[in-house]
Formats: C-alpha cells, structure tokens, sequence
C-alpha cells in the first residue's frame, strides 16, 4: 500500500462502468483503459470527485439523450448515480454527504460532481440531487445545457439560471466551471456566492486559444476565491501538434501556481474520459503511476507540503469548507 494518498478530482466512474467496463477487474490494455478499483487502491488514490455525467445531442452514448431532451438527460443522470449507489450497496465505495465521510474507512470515497446540469429538472430540483449526494455541479458540459452555453457551442447562462445558482448556493454546491464557455464563466463568478473550482481543466496560454480551458485571469479569479484548478492528463490539453510529456503536465502545475498561488493547484486526471491511457503522457497512464507527478514537482522546486498540497490537501480545504458536518 503506498504512503502517498491523492484525491483524483475528476473521473467518470460511473460512465466508464456503464459504457461495459468492470471496474472490479484489472485491465492490461492500454487501449482499454486505466481506471479501475484495484489501480485505484495501488496508487493510493482514496477520494475522487465522481461524475454523473450526461451527453447532449449523443443518444446512443450511455450517458447521452437527444438535444434539448430534458427527460431524458435526467434518466440518464438517474442511471449513473444508481450506478454509484449500487457500488456503495457492495461496500466498494462510500458516497461522501458530510465532512466525516472524507475520513471514513472505506476502499474509495467518492464526491459526486453533476457534469452538465441537464438532469435537474428546474431549480428546485436541485435538492432531490443534493439529498442524494450531488456535492459539485457543472453547468455545462462541451455542447452546453438548457442551463448554459458549453466550450464547443458558446453562449450565456439561460435566464433562468440564476435561480439555479442561489439554489446550488443555499445547499452548499460548489460550482465547476469546466466546460463553461468564457460568458458563462464571467456570468457564474458574478452571480455565484459558493465555492468555484475547475475541475480538470488546463492553462489556455499553454495549450492555444480554445474556450475547453482558462485564462489566466480567469485561473486568477479561481484563485482569489480560494477554488483549484485540477491538472486534466489528456495529451491533446497539455501541449499542441506533438506528443505531451510529463514534462507539459509539471508545467501546466507550476504556471497555475505562478498566476494564482500553491494553493490553487490539484489533480483532475479525467483518465479514461472519453481518451485511452495511450493519449495520456508516458508515465502517468494510470492512477498507480501518479507518482511521477509528485516527483517531477519535486525535482522542480516545489516543497514537500506544497506537493502534498496538489497531490490532496488542496482538495481537501475545498470539500471540507463546502460539505456539511
């Protein structure tokens, strides 16, 4: 079992199982993927962010329903989190409602992020999800919502999102922006009281002009805030026109720690998210090899509390301000 423990703060366990995979079982196909319990466990990877993710305009997709199909999106939210309450019936995993549950003896404890807001139905909703362990939102996922404009189709916030907002506020969701198109962002940090993080995005300086990732001024406000920025493993985000290295992936860290502050970074691997282990840096193609990570920041500088700082505390000081007790 390894020293080190990592929260994960983006991964969709829920639509990798119901796309056919067993996480139960170990899997030496890089083309398959890398994410599963036992790799998990190995790489001392104790707490993920867990997504109920929904595909707008994908109905054949396991997580998808056809544009502007407000039922369905909601039954295919339905489905992923009775996929995470079912594991947690098996004991493979505890949903995490309070603070306690950070530290509770379990295999994997898992933070249910909404990825694409389509599943509530309207603002009231959002306390169906919320008692049922919905403990981060995103509005929009790349297509965007009925809620909001996403990066690959760009919008603003539909009128009725701000009373979505003030919901998600009073019940203590924080807010991942994500996959929010740049209005969209603008709008959700003017109108946002609570907790805002991203998830698993990238530095746009670094990776080229698209809307997928941040600003330095928008990583600056994450910052101000007291929100992280979870470094996303996908080789396509961390460099252009050329293989990524792990070297592309240390530098997305350290310039996010240079505009916002240590504070601000995390991990947001996104592994097996839509991409294969063999789209992801050499060295980092699974949650048991995460270790690469906190040596290169070692080697570049950062103090071990820092690291540790990326590696899970970071995390740790948002979910434990943001949870009830």
């Amino acid at each position: 079992m390894p020293t080190s423990t990592w929260i994960d703060g983006h991964l969709d366990l829920a639509y990798i199982a119901l796309a056919g995979r067993d996480l139960t079982v170990e899997t030496s196909d890089p083309r398959a993927g890398a994410v599963t319990f036992p790799a998990l466990l190995r790489g001392g990877v104790r707490t993920v962010i867990g997504t109920v993710f929904t595909e707008s305009g994908a109905p054949e997709s396991p997580a998808g329903y056809a544009e502007g199909d407000a039922a369905g999106a909601r039954l295919a939210g339905v489905a992923q989190l009775d996929w995470y309450r079912t594991q947690e019936d098996a004991g493979r995993l505890r949903i995490v409602r309070t603070r306690g549950d950070l530290e509770c003896d379990a295999p994997l404890r898992v933070v249910l992020l909404m990825e694409g807001a389509d599943p509530i139905r309207d603002p009231s909703d959002a306390q169906w999800w919320h008692q049922r362990g919905m403990r981060l939102c995103g509005l929009a996922w790349a297509r965007g919502t009925r809620w909001a404009g996403g990066n690959a189709a760009p919008g603003p916030l539909a009128p009725a999102t701000g009373e979505l907002i003030s919901e998600l506020d009073s019940l203590g969701v924080i807010h991942d922006v994500s996959h929010l198109s740049d209005g969209g962002f603008h709008q959700l940090l003017a109108a946002a009281k609570g907790a805002v993080v991203a998830s698993h995005s990238n530095s746009r300086s670094l990776t080229g002009d698209s809307q997928r990732h941040l600003t330095d001024a928008q990583i600056e406000s994450i910052g101000s805030r007291g929100g992280v920025v979870g470094l996303n493993l996908y080789g396509k985000f961390l460099a252009q026109n050329r293989p990524a290295t792990v070297a592309d992936a240390l530098d997305h860290v350290l310039h996010v720690a240079q505009v916002a502050g240590t504070a601000t970074i995390a991990l947001g691997s996104d592994l097996d998210g839509g991409f294969t282990p063999l789209d992801v840096p050499a060295g980092v193609r699974g949650p048991d090899q995460y270790g690469t990570l906190q040596d290169g920041l070692l080697a570049r500088g950062l103090t071990l509390p820092v690291v540790q700082g990326f590696m899970r505390d970071n995390w740790l000081r948002v979910l434990r301000a943001a949870l009830p007790e």
